[in-house]
């Protein structure tokens, strides 16, 4: 069932494609920066962050903006991807009643419409990592690699959401504070190493944690990955998309009568 599912969705991929397109375009309408806030905004974030962990807490990480970066951007996808993927199916009612189209279509269109956010940000950002540690466009391949894993980890979460939101709607409501719980208890802006040896344990259970670490891993430090982080990310990818899809599709013939 699920990968019949996965079929059809390629064969409606240039429907997808465009609906993520128009959501892409729709956010920089009418602004005079467009593109550019996907780079000014993860880079206040980072000044800020950078202020508080450097000259509050005294953090004594090498090159702390740049180890921020690496992290914030990625989870700005995250963050933005699952929040509009999580009320894309309530938020678009008329196009599931006037088109016929795979309903999991939605909140795949918000997904690659922040990815291509996300893209285009690190488009900018990139050269600045590259001036920083030139030996990083050697593991440009793993850094696609950990974004396509990424990609579908967040596409299998959102698949999820968008459904159960539909039947239980505290879930969107409690989406704000989660994320931000979450932040928190992810290594963006601080590393693995700085967390007390007893309650890194916790970090194992933590699906967003393979993802940050390899890019920072990948793009700061200029390593590959090792390899329970790698096989986290792909596990939890596996594991998110399947699922993810499974729910989705479990719950679809009853979305109609919840909307």
């Amino acid at each position: 069932m699920v990968l019949g599912r996965l079929g059809k969705i390629y064969f409606y991929r240039r429907a997808l494609w465009e609906m993520s397109l128009k959501q892409f375009k729709a956010r920089y309408e009418n602004s005079i920066l467009g593109v550019a806030w996907a780079v000014i905004n993860p880079l206040l974030i980072m000044l800020a962050i950078t202020f508080v962990f450097l000259y509050v807490f005294k953090a004594e990480i090498k090159n702390f903006s740049f180890f921020v970066l690496s992290g914030i951007f990625p989870w700005f996808f995250f963050s933005g991807a699952l929040q509009e993927a999580t009320f894309s199916i309530l938020g678009q009612q008329s196009i599931l009643r006037q088109f016929n189209l795979p309903r999991e279509i939605l909140p795949l269109s918000s997904v690659l419409s922040n990815f291509l956010n996300f893209f285009f940000g690190w488009l900018i950002i990139y050269p600045l990592f590259i001036f920083f540690n030139p030996k990083i466009v050697l593991l440009l391949p793993l850094f696609v690699l950990v974004s396509l894993l990424f990609f579908f980890f967040v596409c299998g979460l959102s698949l999820a959401l968008s459904v159960l939101n539909v039947f239980f709607r505290d879930i969107g409501q409690l989406s704000g504070t989660l994320l931000m719980f979450w932040l928190w208890v992810t290594p963006v802006f601080y590393s693995i190493d700085m967390i007390p040896e007893r309650f890194r344990w916790i970090y194992n259970f933590n699906p967003v944690v393979p993802y940050i670490a390899s890019y920072q891993e990948v793009i700061f430090n200029g390593h590959m990955p090792n390899l329970s982080m790698s096989i986290g990310a792909f596990f939890w990818a596996f594991i998110s998309l399947t699922s993810g899809l499974w729910v989705f599709l479990s719950l679809e013939s009853k979305i109609l009568k919840r909307i």
